[in-house]
Formats: C-alpha cells, structure tokens, sequence
C-alpha cells in the first residue's frame, strides 16, 4: 500500500505534464473596435460600415481561429478563417454584402478549430432601453400578512404542543 502512493503521483505528474506539452495555443483575448487597433466597444452609431475584430492568440502551431458575425436572427453576415503560428495580435475588418450593418443587435464569435472560443454581443445604433423596475405600493393587509406569514407556521406548531400538552394534563388529572 505504501508504495502505492508514490506510484499514483508519479502517474498523476505524468498525465500533467503530457498535456502541458500537448495543450494547443488559442485566442487568450478578444474584443471589438471601430478602428483597427481601438479600444473594446459594444455599441456602434448608426451607419457603421466597418467593426474591427481584434484578437490576441497564443502558442499557435498552424491553427485556424475563424471570425463569424451573426445578425439577431441567427444569419451569417461575416466569416473570415485565418491559420495562425506563433503568438501575436491580429485586426479582421468585418463587414455585410450591404456595406454598412443596420441598426441591431449581433453577435461576434472566436473558433478556434470548430469550437467557439469568445463570445461577444454587440449593437448598432441606438442602444435598447431596460425596462425601470417601479415601486410598488402594498396595502395594509398585505404588510401585515408579509410580517406574520414567516411566522405563523410555527406559532401554529408551539400552539399545537401547548394543546396536546393541555389534552395530556387533563387525562392525566382525571385519574
């Protein structure tokens, strides 16, 4: 048994190490701009013609990441695949067959091979409002049922030993 323990570790180190040396590069950072090399935005004006997918990618070995936009529907309007090696920083200029991406909501993802990577949802044009939570008043009763309903359950309980406690006395005394 005791030479169990050092066997188990060793196999344990070797499975890890393995799939250090194995492990494949991928996109270790992504956001969206409208300029090449701009800061992270999620909301464009009206009108945009041209969204900058920037991503960074590490310890690739000749692996493709794939850059895919979707409409709101679910439709592909961009899909551009690039083989990258190495580690590096790269700008994908994402446009529709209109020339411009009408006001909406879309979707960019990061493959890498044919497994989403990065996620990031975006808009075009005027940003879609949240509904405002409104107070709401409640009614006298209603407070009070609020107060007394978490305790009412066992208030019943100790009420209920109080009676059987009561029953029990009284048979007993009757004798």
């Amino acid at each position: 048994m005791k030479r169990l323990v050092p066997v188990a570790i060793a196999l344990s180190l070797t499975i890890l190490l393995a799939s250090i040396a194995v492990a494949q590069g991928g996109v270790s950072t992504a956001h969206l701009s409208d300029t090449p090399d701009g800061p992270a935005m999620t909301q464009f004006p009206s009108g945009t013609t041209v969204v900058y997918a920037i991503l960074d990618y590490a310890d690739m070995t000749g692996e493709s990441i794939k850059v895919r936009v979707y409409d709101n529907y679910g439709s592909i309007l961009f899909e551009q695949p690039q083989d990258y090696t190495g580690s590096g920083t790269e700008s994908v200029a994402t446009t529709t067959s209109d020339g411009y991406f009408p006001d909406g909501r879309y979707v960019t993802n990061f493959y890498l091979g044919e497994y989403v990577s990065r996620t990031i949802i975006w808009e075009v044009g005027e940003p879609v409002a949240k509904p405002v939570a409104t107070p709401t008043t409640t009614s006298p009763v209603a407070e009070i049922y609020n107060q007394v309903k978490d305790f009412a359950v066992p208030a019943a309980a100790i009420l209920l030993i109080i009676l059987v406690v009561w029953a029990i006395y009284r048979v007993l005394a009757a004798r």
